[in-house]
């Protein structure tokens, strides 16, 4: 659907919400979109040109709001839909959009704003509570009143004593008014400080590739993103003595502005049993008779492809192009010819590109083939194009260069991984509604058949009691007496051998509250 037609389609969806009785207001039908998808950047203090905190904020810029949504610029979120189940969706669905733009034409409604949601609370220093490690870039970084984007690389030490299991890794903004985006990458070869040595100003300069390989994988920040913790039983290693670099997108300013950006480190409190790894389809992935070559003047399309050798659960996944990219897509076919869609962008904005993590790991069965396709538009008709008139493109990572890749962030197949959780809980929230910590139960490997591990996430110790439960209600396994389990993540592994398979409910009650999951035993 075009983008002319798909405004029509919204415009009469508008009218049918207005004919089917009041318009929306801002108490009753507004204000709640507006605060989940848009507030977390359009606040004080953040990259947004204006705030959307309240009422007033958002009549003052209600036709401002109107356009953006109805074509889709805002709020952005580039995957579209059906082509992956992501954490942290910013997109509006055609209702929401349809209800914004009947409440604009009406003249922007508040309604009874005794009865609208507070305006949300943000977190300070940490959305998920007191890190491990902070590491801070070294020196402050300038950005020029120009007008123009700036991708800097800056360099910073872990000094860690040895190998270190890492449960989240958290972005702090020095400078939000500038910040746009960032990428993380884990060095252990002394490549990036050689670069940063090199180069007279602090860090070093950089578009598209950080120089080395990293060891490590992590997905991405941009502006409102709510970080997560890994389930308990994934992490990622974190190598001694290594290297945290991290490649800063600085938005254009018409003003000098100073950036000191720093990074919250959350170490793993228990064993990590499935360590994330890393795959890219890249241009060694082409299909027979391709070249990562784009001529002047002309579009192409690239296909990547790779046979996976052994089941897999994809937690994650990262395309990246330059300024010439048009539409991008990564998906899977399984040896039953079943497909399995990943990701898909149909509107390439390298200025808003990013990793985006599944809410549920997405299995790949082992003999699938896993495909990346690409599209580039090296014509003038990209307004893009950094070069004028056009020229041939290939391989590099400078911005007049080009890249063909798409990462994957993937763990070993369990049984049960396509029901895991990834959207764990933190202990702050955005929304005054739930600040309150809800603790968090999982129980894996599901199904499992010797032993099962049972996690429960607290703010603050607390007793309890843990039962199983079978299909028939009656209590087959529980524990002699109640424990006091600490705050944070507490981990009680239970062995299974014992029961019979099929399907079983963990019930741990507390003093004040009873969680309970489900698993399934197989033998």
């Amino acid at each position: 659907m075009t983008l002319r037609a798909t405004i029509l389609a919204i415009s009469v969806l508008s009218a049918t919400v207005v004919a089917s009785g009041q318009p929306p207001t801002w108490s009753s039908d507004i204000a709640s979109v507006v605060y989940a998808k848009c507030t977390p950047c359009h606040r004080t203090g953040e990259i947004a040109p204006f705030g959307l905190s309240s009422y007033d904020e958002a009549a003052a810029f209600a036709g401002s709001i109107k356009h953006a949504v109805q074509t889709r610029e805002m709020p952005p979120w580039p995957p579209a839909a059906g082509h992956g189940t992501f954490m942290g969706n910013r997109s509006l669905s055609e209702d929401e959009i349809a209800k914004i733009s009947a409440w604009v034409d009406a003249g922007a409604p508040a309604g009874d704003l005794s009865q609208a949601p507070k305006s949300p609370t943000f977190p300070s220093g940490s959305q998920l509570g007191t890190p491990d490690l902070v590491l801070e870039m070294q020196e402050t970084w300038q950005v020029q009143g120009n007008s123009k984007d700036v991708y800097r690389y800056f360099v910073l030490p872990t000094s860690l004593p040895e190998d270190t299991y890492i449960s989240a890794i958290e972005f702090r903004p020095g400078n939000t008014k500038v910040v746009h985006h960032v990428l993380y990458y884990l060095d252990t070869t002394g490549t990036a400080r050689a670069k940063d040595l090199a180069d007279p100003l602090p860090g070093y300069s950089g578009f598209g590739d950080p120089g080395f390989e990293s060891a490590a994988s992590f997905l991405g920040w941009v502006p409102g993103a709510q970080m997560r913790f890994y389930p308990p039983e994934i992490g990622v290693r974190f190598h001694k003595n290594s290297d945290l670099v991290i490649q800063v997108h600085y938005a254009p300013s018409e003003e000098t502005q100073t950036d000191r950006s720093h990074v919250n480190i959350f170490f793993h409190k228990n064993p990590v049993t499935r360590l994330v790894q890393e795959f890219s389809l890249n241009p060694i992935n082409l299909v027979p008779g391709q070249n990562f070559v784009i001529p002047a003047n002309t579009t192409r399309s690239f296909t990547t492809r790779f046979t996976v050798p052994l089941d897999v659960s994809i937690i994650g996944v990262a395309p990246h192009m330059h300024l010439l990219g048009k539409n991008a897509r990564a998906y899977a076919v399984t040896p039953q010819s079943d497909t399995i869609n990943l990701v898909k962008i149909n509107d390439w904005d390298f200025h808003w590109q990013g990793g985006y993590a599944y809410r549920n790991p997405v299995r790949v069965p082992r003999g699938s083939t896993l495909y990346y396709t690409a599209e580039y538009d090296n014509t003038i008709n990209n307004i893009e194009n950094p070069n004028s008139p056009p020229k041939t493109v290939r391989w590099g990572e400078s911005t007049t260069d080009e890249m063909l890749l798409c990462y994957f962030h993937w763990v070993v197949y369990l049984p049960g991984d396509e029901a895991m959780d990834m959207e764990t809980t933190i202990p702050t929230s955005v929304s005054e509604s739930t600040n309150t910590f809800i603790p968090h139960l999982s129980v894996y490997p599901n199904p499992s058949a010797e032993r099962v591990n049972i996690s429960l996430e607290l703010s603050s110790s607390a007793r309890y009691w843990l039962e199983i439960v079978d299909a028939s209600g009656n209590v087959v396994r529980t524990e002699s007496q109640s424990r006091v389990m600490d705050a944070g993540m507490n981990v009680i592994s239970v062995d299974t051998r014992a029961l019979s398979s099929g399907g079983y409910i963990v019930r741990l009650t507390g003093d004040h509250t009873s969680l309970t999951s489900s698993f399934v035993v197989r033998h």
